[in-house]
Parts: C-alpha cells; structure tokens; sequence
C-alpha cells in the first residue's frame, strides 16, 4: 500500500465514522419526545452540533 493509498483509506474510514456519528446524533435527537429536560436537549444539540462539524470536516479534507 502506497502512503496515498493508505491516507484514502484512513480518510474513507474517517468520513464513514463521521457520517455514523451524525446518523447516531440525528436519530438520537429525533427520539427524544416533549417530555425531555431542556438540558437532555441540550447534550443531543451539542452532539448533533458535533457530528456536523466532523462531518463537514472530513469532506473538507476530501477535497
């Protein structure tokens, strides 16, 4: 495996953990119903906030 090949594979595996986080932040989020404390809100909001910046940080480093 060549040095690039290697940094594809750890930058295709960083994306996919990044995108499995943001799936995991979402649905998390979406489950939480209208009886959840403001600060359970909060820690899924932060998490989801998280994930997106991972996220989008992965794709930047694609480019």
């Amino acid at each position: 495996m060549t040095p690039a090949t290697g940094l594809a594979a750890t930058n295709a595996r960083a994306d996919e953990a990044a995108s499995r986080e943001l799936f995991a932040a979402r649905a998390e989020l979406a489950s939480l119903g209208a009886t959840a404390s403001p600060s359970r809100l909060e820690r899924a909001l932060e998490r989801l906030e998280a994930a997106q910046q991972a996220s989008r940080r992965t794709l930047a480093q694609a480019a």
